[in-house]
Parts: structure tokens; sequence; C-alpha cells
């Protein structure tokens, strides 16, 4: 595994990303609404607020525009972007998480919180394969690791938008069903 380049930044942000995705896939298994799944659910936020803002502090590499391609250090890029984006979906969750009694937020909170941990676990897919040797060299030797020419790479993040699409079809489902039962046992 390749970390010589990693600044104290950058392990702060490894170490941030790594505690959101195991709270995150706690938090996502264990029973919704109780007491812990606040307390786990308010530590995902911090992790997720540390992984994100630590992510402005980290410019070794990012792609700058895509016609003509450009990437390098020192550019704000999509990467940051993409911490931005995850922080709107973060604040949109938290706002939410509190006023699910209502319909729109008690959809809008899981999907929300899934859409943050998904853009988790596409940072980590590209980051283990920038970061582990073996995993870089499979890649470039079944297509490539250019952006956007590995077919392993999109492969794998077509399986993570597909476990998001699916998590959230499963958890508006649920939500609906809980929902119905409720209005049903109220008149």
């Amino acid at each position: 595994m390749d970390m010589s380049n990693v600044s104290l930044v950058g392990w702060a942000h490894s170490l941030a990303c790594t505690l959101a995705l195991v709270l995150g896939a706690w938090n996502i298994a264990m029973t919704k609404g109780s007491p812990r799944h606040r307390r786990v659910g308010m530590a995902y936020v911090f992790a997720m607020l540390a992984a994100n803002l630590s992510a402005f502090g980290v410019y070794r590499f990012d792609i700058a525009h895509f016609r003509p391609f450009t990437a390098g250090a020192g550019v704000f890029g999509l990467f940051h972007w993409e911490a931005v984006a995850t922080l709107v979906f973060l604040g949109l969750a938290v706002f939410a998480a509190p006023r699910q009694n209502r319909a729109v937020w008690a959809y809008t909170h899981p999907i929300a919180i899934l859409v943050t941990y998904y853009m988790l676990l596409g940072g980590l897919i590209n980051e283990l394969f920038v970061r582990v040797t073996a995993l870089r060299a499979f890649a470039a030797a079944h297509g490539g690791l250019g952006f956007g020419r590995s077919p392993l790479i999109g492969a794998i993040q077509t399986a993570a938008l597909a476990w998001l699409l699916l998590s959230i079809l499963y958890f508006v489902v649920k939500i609906a069903v809980y929902r119905r039962r409720g209005a049903l046992a109220v008149a």
C-alpha cells in the first residue's frame, strides 16, 4: 500500500473516512429510531464533517476540467465539489432527522444519509485503486487506470450505485409501509 505521499491532513481525512464507514454501516444495518441509532448517527455526522472539511485541505491531485481533460496538484476540482455536495446532503439529512413525522422529511432523511454514504464508498473505491499496489496493477492490466478508462473500476462503482438505488428503494418502501400502518392504526 502506497501511503508515502499522504500529508497530516490526508491522514486525518483517512481516519475520519474510516470512522464514518464503520459508523454508517452500523446505522444502516441496525434498528432505526432508537437512542443508539441517534447517538451513532450523530457520531457519523461528525465523522463525515471531519472527512469532508479535511478534504478541502488535500490538494495532491484533483480533476479541474473534463474537456480538455485537466488534472493535477493544487486544483479545487471534482473531488472538492463532491465534498461540497456531500456536506449539502449531510446538512439536509440532519435537518430532516427530527422532522420525520412529516412525510417529506421521513423520506428525505434516509435518502440523504444514503447518498452521503454512497459518496464515501465511491471515494473508498477510488482510493483503494490508487493506494493498493496490487489493485492498481490489476486494474491497469485489465483496461487501464485513467479517468473513465478502467472497466473494472467502472463496474465496481456501478455496483456501489446499484447498492445505493436498491437501498433507497428498500427504505422508501419500508417507510411507506410503516406510515400506512400508522395511519390505519389511527383511523
